[in-house]
Parts: structure tokens; sequence; C-alpha cells
């Protein structure tokens, strides 16, 4: 039996699924799309609300027998029970896997409040663990991390408890519709799974194949499982090789001087640091100035802020959209030198509620860390303290211009424009 071998070439992923002899999977839903991000619309129907949701069914349906799931979420509060296409009952869709025989092995955060309680005590954790059972050493499982703890992450930093974060999921295999298979596939997102990250704000999602980014995920959620009732590891930090398209990055990152806002271990100001705002392509040898934009939910540290007003400075062109920054950051971005750089404050009033960006991403259109592949950083990571410092969180470098585009066109400048006001909902 052959099956697809993923590489680091997108192009490659899309002419190398092959057809096998495998039990073929005919859905009356469509397959998920591999390769390629899938965005929410709050302003819009249910279909288009319920995006992600739809992505993750479509993957979570086409693992089978003897193949496994592996998912850690910060939030899992979807509490409907009916189950539809454009709005699934994830539940139902991962305890169907457990009955065909996929190893279904769920992690949880559960120090943080959802409508009064934690993971532990919703629906979703409660119809899971009836089905899947809660010991870590069965073939399925759900687990949640201490109260007031992550699995990783253990110390509390600036006032702040340690916390689990993420948001993804692992299929070892999936059979699409026709028969193609597709290993070793990673889905990472911005958004929890409940209604709010539907309706109510923008996300992300991703989903991939390739081999080494996979066995990263993989290791990594294989620690959280080991440390979710153990000591833990708060200078767990971990980073995948570059040669990977989907380069991985993993926290809590620990300072080595004793100062949590200890800048030479802030990894978006590495990054940052890299970036050249005026180089010379090597595609067209002309000069070209470096796009840097954002789109986050939070922007609370200082270093990451004075970095940009620095790029600024330098020739970069910078735009960033957000839903909640600090004051100091905001006074950092003000320091360009009269040059101009795009900040917008994001709160879109519709229909008798405020939309906001929960994206977690920035687009590198330019060179950087020696590379001039653009590139779509994003995860869980928001660019808080908490996020580098004491939460379990993932995040993702992404170098393909196909997805950079798809980015820029389909996510930040819709959103960018409507908080702006520039368009309508």
């Amino acid at each position: 039996m052959r099956f697809f071998q993923s590489g680091n070439s997108l192009a490659t992923f899309a002419a190398s699924l092959l057809l096998v002899n495998l039990p073929v999977f005919v859905s009356a839903e469509p397959n998920p799309v591999i390769g390629k991000p899938v965005f929410n619309h709050p302003p819009g129907n249910e279909k288009e609300q319920y995006a992600i949701f739809q992505q993750l069914a479509r993957i979570i349906d086409r693992v089978p027998k003897g193949e496994s799931i592996e998912m850690s979420w910060w939030g899992f509060v979807a509490s409907w029970t009916s189950d539809t296409e454009n709005k699934p009952n994830l539940p139902k869709r991962l305890i169907n896997a457990h009955n065909r025989g996929v190893n279904v092995r769920i992690i949880l955060d559960n120090n943080h409040n959802f409508g009064g309680q934690g993971n532990s005590k919703l629906y979703p954790y409660i119809t899971l663990a009836k089905a899947l059972g809660t010991k870590d050493t069965a073939r399925s499982y759900i687990l949640v991390c201490p109260n007031a703890k992550g699995c990783i992450a253990k110390r509390k930093v600036a006032g702040s408890y340690a916390f689990n974060h993420n948001k993804f999921l692992l299929a070892s295999r999936v059979v699409l519709d026709g028969g193609a298979v597709v290993p070793n596939v990673v889905f990472q997102s911005s958004g929890n799974l409940g209604p709010w990250d539907a309706d109510t704000v923008w996300n992300d999602a991703v989903t991939w194949s390739e081999t080494s980014s996979f066995k990263d995920y993989r290791k990594y959620f294989s620690d959280l499982r080991a440390n979710y009732n153990g000591p833990g590891n708060d200078n767990y930090y971990r980073v995948g090789p570059e040669s990977e398209t989907y380069q991985t990055y993993f926290f809590p990152r620990k300072e080595t001087n004793g100062n949590y806002r200890q800048t030479s271990t802030d990894t978006i100001v590495n990054i940052l640091n890299s970036v050249k705002c005026t180089y010379v392509s090597k595609e067209d040898g002309k000069k070209h100035q470096t796009n840097i934009r954002i789109l986050m939910w939070a922007i609370r540290r200082l270093a990451i802020g004075e970095k940009l007003a620095s790029l600024v400075r330098d020739g970069c062109n910078v735009d960033i959209a957000y839903n909640a920054m600090s004051p100091e950051v905001s006074k950092a971005l003000k320091n360009t030198g009269g040059k101009k750089i795009g900040v917008t404050k994001c709160a879109v009033a519709y229909q008798g509620r405020t939309l906001w960006p929960h994206t977690k991403y920035m687009l590198i259109e330019g060179e950087y860390e020696g590379h001039q592949e653009p590139c779509v950083i994003t995860g869980s990571h928001n660019y808080e303290m908490s996020a580098l410092r004491n939460a379990d969180e993932a995040m993702v470098c992404i170098r393909s211009a196909s997805m950079h585009s798809a980015y820029l066109r389909d996510s930040f400048e819709k959103v960018r424009d409507m908080c702006s006001g520039k368009t309508k909902p």
C-alpha cells in the first residue's frame, strides 16, 4: 500500500495525492481543504460563521480506523446538541471517530471560566469523558490541565496564572472522498470551539500535511500529556528546523536573566530583528520595501511595539489592526520619526453586537531571516507576555506565497477595512 509522503512544497502536495486500496470515504459534506487557510465571517450567515468548525469536522470524519486524532484546546465550550453540515456537533463527530476505531486523544485547559465554569463542567468534556474515558493509558481519552496551570507551563508571571492556550488538532491520516490519502495532517487555529468564536470574532485556521512539522506537533502533544499532572517545564521552548515550509514554535519560553520582559528571548522581536526593510529581490534584481501586516487580538509586549516603530523608521511598511493594545505599546508605535504607520482599532458594531479580530497572525512580505518568500506567522500566540512566558502555545511560520496571498486578500484587507469603516460588514 502506498501513501503520499509530504514534502515542503505545496505544489508537490497537490500533485502527489494517491488513490489507495482503503475503504472509500463518501460523505455528504465536502472534503476538508488541505494547504489552504479557512476564515470565518462573523457578520455572515451560519455557514460562513462556522466555516472553521466545518473544516475541523470534515477532518475528523475522514480519519480511518486504526489511525489517531490528537487535539488540545483552551476552550471547548460548544453546547449545542444538534449536528448539521453548517454547524457540526464536534463532540459527536469525535465520538463517532472513536467508535469506528480511531484513537481519539484530547487535552484541554481547565482554569479559566466559561459561563462561570471550567471546561470539565461543560457539555463537550462531559459528553466525551463518558465515551472516551479519562485514563491517559487508554487508546482514547480526554484530559484537563490542573486548575491555575497549563500542562507544561506552571508558573505565575506578572499576576497571570499559567494556562493551556492551544488550538490544534493532529490526524495521522485522512482519507478524502474518492480514496486519496493524506498523512500527517495538522490543523492549527486562532479560535476556540464555541459560538462566540464563530459569530462575534474573526478567526483563521490552516490545515497542512508535512511529515517534519507533524512530528514536531506530535512530540509537543506527547509532552502536554506527560506533564498534565506533572511538574511541567517553564523553559520548554522548541523551534522546528528552517527547512520546514511550516516551521513550528512551541511555548512557554523562559527569560535567561530573571526579567520576564527580557527582549532577547522574545521570539516575535527576534523575527522582526531579522527583517530588512529595503532588499534586492532575488526574482527581479530590483530594490523593494518589506511589508509587515498584523491582525491581532492583543498587543501588550512593549518590545514588539518599539521594534515595529523602529522598522517604520528604517523604511518598512507596517499596517496593524487589533482588538486590544496596552498604552505603552500605543505610545511606542507613534515613535516613527514622522513616517506613516497603519494602526487601526477594531470594534465593529453590527446588529446589536461588537465584532473583533481574534486572530494572532503577522504577514511578512519582504526579507527576513535570510528568506524572501512571503511568510504567515499564525497560531494561538497573542502578543501578550503570558503567551511568551507562561502559557502552552503553538505558533507556525508558513513560508508560502500562495498562503500569504490568501491571508492578505481573504482576511487582512477585508477585516482591516471593516474595522476602519472603509467597508461595511
